[in-house]
């Protein structure tokens, strides 16, 4: 019996050994990080859209085919003092309406502190769109005025880096509804768009 107890003694020391250790590694884990956060302060980082034009974008009803020539300015501003970003993924997603046609991947690259990237996408070619009666109404009408409502989403997968510290990846993306002016028919110039950032968690 006495054995019995003095085991059940030894356990409990024992557990409480593990607790008090893991209870001290995370609070050394947590004075670690808001060291780090309160060294480095991680700022936003701003997306917005400085031009767009479009030289071609037509559809034909008959095939339901659109074909466009889209040019864009697309700027990362990178606020952070100490923090570089690394650009893993960017995915450009643009539809019309909500009618997706366009879909295509820009090079990756790495980002430094309090530094603006300026991104050139030129989404040109032709697909196959369904677009119902309200879509192709909204068509005829802004083909008339010159000026097309297109909403371009960049989907991202970007690290944090700060000398030999790289976080995990994070996944974001910018949606910009943008107005952009057809050359052929309008005289009006784009105006500076700002985009919204967004977490992203994908299906």
């Amino acid at each position: 019996m006495g054995k019995f107890c003095c085991c059940n003694c030894i356990f409990s020391c024992v557990c409480a050994c593990i607790m008090q250790i893991l209870c001290a590694v995370i609070v050394i884990l947590g004075i670690i990080a808001l060291a780090i956060w309160l060294i480095f302060r991680p700022n936003k980082i701003y997306f917005h859209v400085a031009d767009a034009s479009l030289a071609k974008f037509d559809f034909s009803p008959s095939t339901n085919t659109l074909v466009y020539d889209l040019a864009l300015r697309f700027d990362i501003r990178n606020s952070n003092k100490r923090i570089g970003v690394l650009y893993d993924q960017i995915e450009v997603k643009t539809s019309f309406h909500q009618r997706k046609f366009n879909n295509m991947n820009l090079e990756t690259f790495y980002q430094g502190p309090e530094n603006t990237t300026i991104l050139h996408p030129a989404i040109k070619g032709q697909n196959t769109v369904q677009f119902g009666d309200s879509e192709k109404s909204n068509y005829n009408d802004e083909k008339k005025s010159g000026v097309f409502d297109i909403y371009t989403t960049f989907y991202m997968h970007i690290r944090f880096k700060s000398g030999w510290i790289t976080t995990s990846k994070i996944k974001l993306f910018a949606t910009c509804g943008l107005k952009v002016p057809l050359k052929s028919v309008s005289s009006s110039t784009f105006e500076r768009t700002n985009c919204i950032a967004f977490p992203w968690s994908p299906k």
